[in-house]
């Protein structure tokens, strides 16, 4: 797993980053390995705690987490917890996303850039992605949706009609420790605004300013708050290929 991981990484181009999600992904090497997947072959877990992993055969990364927010100011659609479920409708389990990262460019992903804020606006640029979300309801009943479904856009009144992208976030050096740390791991994963930490933004101009907020939670269409789910996320492939 950890040499398959590696020569992704390198192909992809991304020198830096690259050393420190492999050392990361070695440290987790036994919980990621396949003989650890309850038996089916194409599943690999990212974390010893099984709440990331890639479905090979799908070609999709997949993470735990539970319903944070349901109404109120929104800014993500999914964020690792204790960080800002305040303001995202999911919380995810995961905390170390450079694993969700290294899953993504494992199965064919490549990674864009966040948005840039200079004299322009430059959109965040990746491979894109579709984001489905899963869950059973309290009588048994299994659910499924699109992540688009879960916000409501304040203008149309619609669900959001934009696609996100793997952004890719960033790393950023401790000026003490000079360690460096993935930057989306401070809750800016799957964003509905633009941040320049974003690993999963939207494509186009999505101001962060309170005032010119675009999205909110589509209350009618979200389970229970504490509602556990799955987070499925599919690049869409022939678009990293026509590139």
């Amino acid at each position: 797993m950890f040499s398959r991981i590696a020569r992704t990484l390198l192909a992809a181009g991304l020198f830096a980053a690259s050393s420190l999600i492999v050392a990361r992904l070695r440290a987790d090497e036994p919980a990621a390995a396949a003989s650890n997947n309850g038996g089916d072959e194409n599943i690999v877990y990212m974390t010893k705690e099984r709440d990331v992993w890639i479905d090979k055969q799908k070609k999709q990364v997949v993470l735990k987490g539970k319903v944070a927010v349901r109404e109120g100011n929104l800014e993500m659609l999914a964020c690792p917890e204790q960080t800002k479920e305040y303001e995202s409708i999911i919380a995810l389990s995961a905390h170390k996303m450079e694993n969700v990262h290294a899953a993504l460019l494992a199965i064919g992903a490549q990674p864009g850039h966040p948005a840039r804020f200079d004299t322009t606006f430059h959109p965040p640029t990746g491979t894109h992605i579709d984001v489905t979300i899963r869950w059973t309801d309290k009588e048994g009943k299994k659910h499924e949706a699109r992540g688009q479904d879960w916000v409501r856009n304040l203008k149309t009144h619609k669900p959001l009609e934009y696609s996100w992208v793997f952004a890719g976030s960033r790393f950023v050096e401790d000026p003490e420790t000079h360690e460096k740390h993935y930057a989306a791991n401070d809750g800016d994963f799957i964003s509905v605004v633009n941040f320049a930490d974003s690993a999963i933004d939207l494509s186009f101009e999505s101001p962060k300013d309170w005032s010119e907020h675009v999205f909110e939670p589509f209350t009618e269409h979200i389970p229970p708050k504490g509602t556990e789910v799955e987070v499925v996320l599919t690049p869409k492939l022939q678009n990293a290929e026509k590139k």
